[in-house]
């Protein structure tokens, strides 16, 4: 493995120079086509179904405790099934890692709507989904990024992030507010067996795509967490990157827990206004995704992270005013959409540094790593107690502020600089 020291003037050389690629060129890799296809289709049901759960948790409690610890059920097992994720990715198939994934995650999700036409579901059956969905999904979430080097050119790389970051934020542009607009009829079970398709759709889309090339088999001693751990604690780009977005995941898991409530108790909508709320948030992040994927800022991408991620604060602090001034949905979802533009970027541009400083043989161990999402319930047991004002204020800080301490980080601020 290479040092430290090693990785960090690789990753600085490797990132300055990202020349523009076109869309058609990326998808030109049928590869990377069929794997978009699929992930796009999952990224749409997911983004419906979780719209789904969130209000079915909550209408049928009326507490924000109970959003929060489906919340938790969706993200706190992926510390368990991330350290498993990692090495799995490393040693095996990526591209049957991931189809076996889906297919068991498919028919968790299957489970549902056939306990409820049996008139058997109970609330624990929805945490119960959530936490396999959590456990499991470090798979495909740290199995994209490991996979997709080896499907396009080197610098077909920083494109082909912003078409998977475009792929999720375009399921959540539509998914949440055609939940929205469905579960008044519909319900959430009917919801989630769609998701079950789109579950179905990536795998057989996994399945069609040829087999890459996999490293030879791996030195003894090489397979644990341990070498990825001291790669991202040594390198200066991946610690600062990583310390920045565990506390934005924070204030992001966070907003999921206060989102609905203000929705009902503040602005005085139902689901139908939570997706459309969720759906403003993701026009921002449709629209960012395309312009990173065929421009770059005309600064380092680092310097560019830390100034988009204190825009994201300061767009949670826009959504505080409005709720308070008065100004209500417009003023609110004008905010949102910002949020929205601010924090696309940031998985993009950082994405594409790591990809670039992170050799092969660590990409599923480190990417499982990186990609760690927390703070869901926390939020649920402080919302009821400082108010939903408070728990805002309190998100658009975890969110926006790690990005001026970033900014000091001389290697993150100059890495990727554009090339002359």
């Amino acid at each position: 493995m290479a040092s430290p020291a090693r990785a960090t003037s690789l990753g600085r050389s490797s990132c300055s120079s990202l020349p523009r690629v076109s869309y058609r060129q990326v998808f030109a890799s049928p590869g990377f086509r069929r794997f978009w296809l699929g992930f796009t289709a999952s990224a749409f049901g997911d983004a419906m179904s979780q719209t789904a759960l969130v209000w079915f948790v909550y209408s049928e409690t009326a507490s924000p405790r109970a959003v929060g610890a489906l919340m938790f059920a969706y993200s706190a097992p992926i510390l368990v099934g991330g350290l498993l994720a990692g090495p799995l990715l490393d040693r095996f198939d990526r591209r049957r890692a991931m189809l076996a994934d889906n297919l068991v995650r498919g028919a968790a999700f299957a489970l549902v709507p056939l306990l409820h036409w049996a008139g058997a579901l109970a609330l624990w059956h929805v945490y119960l989904t959530a936490a396999i969905y959590g456990f499991l999904m470090m798979i495909s979430l740290a199995g994209g990024p490991a996979l997709v080097p080896s499907l396009v050119r080197p610098e077909h790389l920083a494109t082909a992030n912003a078409l998977e970051i475009l792929a999720f934020t375009l399921g959540r542009v539509v998914g949440p507010a055609l939940a929205g607009a469905l579960l008044p009829t519909v319900g959430a079970p009917a919801i989630l067996a769609l998701d079950a398709v789109t579950y179905l759709v990536f795998a057989l889309m996994l399945a069609r795509i040829e087999a890459p090339p996999q490293p030879a088999a791996r030195p003894a001693g090489t397979g644990g967490l341990g070498p990825a751990l001291r790669l991202l604690t040594g390198h200066p780009v991946l610690l600062a990157t990583t310390v920045m977005f565990m506390t934005y995941n924070l204030g992001a898991g966070a907003l999921g827990v206060w989102l609905p409530v203000l929705a009902d108790r503040v602005l005085g909508g139902g689901p139908g206004l939570y997706g459309g709320l969720l759906a403003c948030m993701a026009i921002g992040e449709v629209a960012a995704s395309l312009a990173a994927g065929r421009w770059r800022p005309p600064m380092p991408l680092g310097a560019a992270i830390c100034l988009a991620q204190v825009a994201a604060g300061l767009a949670l602090l826009g959504v505080l005013a409005a709720a308070l001034a008065g100004t209500g949905i417009a003023g609110v979802g004008a905010a949102l959409v910002v949020w929205g533009a601010a924090t696309a970027p940031l998985t993009i541009w950082a994405q594409t540094l790591r990809m670039r400083i992170i050799p092969e043989p660590l990409r599923g161990r480190a990417f499982a790593l990186l990609r760690t999402i927390m703070g869901a319930l926390a939020a649920g047991l402080l919302l009821p107690l400082i108010g939903v004002p408070a728990m805002i204020g309190l998100s658009a800080v975890l969110a926006g502020a790690p990005g001026a301490p970033g900014s000091h980080v001389r290697a993150l601020r100059e890495a990727g600089k554009p090339s002359a």
